[in-house]
């Protein structure tokens, strides 16, 4: 807590306190609580010093009570502040952990809790909600004030199988998938909890037809848990195609195609 903050918001001295407080503490984006906290103001007296250094181009407003200083830009910081507890995913993050060179024009979001689409310094936001059993995999990147939170590789190919619409295309994913490093067993235990049967058939039944040997065991396992409904191989194409009884898919996409995707280059 900072106690040289004058009582007087009005105060010239007022406006240099608050940035000096910010700078003290790392902080390029925060929001009021963040602020409450730091300075022993409340919003009521910190408000007008906001509305000040924003009108001098100090600070930048990102959405109701939350800022960040003018030259603060980095949208996967800027979408963990703008919704509690949220992780970039799906697309956003393929492309960050370099799995497609894609580059999305939407940064996905994801979280337990809901919220609009947004649009901040020309960048939009697409948030997606899901329950909390399937929050797993969450992982950091970037260093210091540009660190943001970010779901692993794992995790993101889950997600993206479970809502492929998120991942650029479902020829992309199929070609990210073949070329990630993948911990099987992160894989496993993760699409376990996330209680999706069709996603670990999909997967199970590419990796098996790619001859992907580190997702042997998980295969094994998968096996074990098959159920007797058949799952679309493509969820968002038609309901055509031959049916694998071993996985129990209906490969609504010819083998031979899903050869082609996975030799061609980026």
């Amino acid at each position: 807590m900072n106690n040289n903050l004058t009582n007087n918001s009005n105060s010239p001295n007022s406006d240099s306190l608050i940035m000096n407080l910010l700078t003290d503490n790392e902080l390029s984006i925060f929001n009021i609580d963040m602020l409450v906290s730091l300075s022993g103001k409340q919003y009521i007296d910190l408000k007008p010093i906001l509305k000040r250094l924003v009108i001098n181009e100090q600070l930048s407003r990102i959405e109701r009570g939350v800022y960040c200083i003018r030259n603060f830009r980095n949208p996967y910081v800027i979408a963990n502040y703008l919704l509690k507890n949220s992780v970039i995913a799906y697309w956003s993050a393929l492309n960050l952990h370099q799995l497609t060179e894609q580059i999305p024009n939407v940064v996905y979001s994801q979280s337990v809790m809901q919220k609009k689409d947004t649009k901040v310094f020309n960048v939009r936001y697409k948030f997606v909600g899901i329950k909390a059993y399937k929050i797993a995999g969450i992982s950091q990147m970037g260093y210091g004030i540009e660190m943001f939170k970010i779901t692993d590789i794992e995790k993101t190919l889950l997600d993206c199988f479970d809502l492929p619409q998120n991942s650029g295309g479902y020829e992309e994913l199929i070609r990210a998938f073949y070329h990630a490093k993948i911990n099987g067993s992160k894989l496993l235990t993760y699409g376990k909890q996330m209680e999706n049967m069709s996603i670990l058939k999909r997967i199970a039944f590419l990796s098996e037809l790619f001859e992907m040997t580190q997702l042997t065991n998980f295969r094994l396992e998968v096996s074990k848990l098959i159920n007797s409904r058949y799952t679309l191989l493509d969820p968002l194409g038609n309901d055509t195609g031959e049916f694998n009884i071993k996985w129990k898919i209906r490969v609504n996409i010819p083998q031979e195609n899903l050869l082609t995707i996975i030799n061609k280059m980026y």
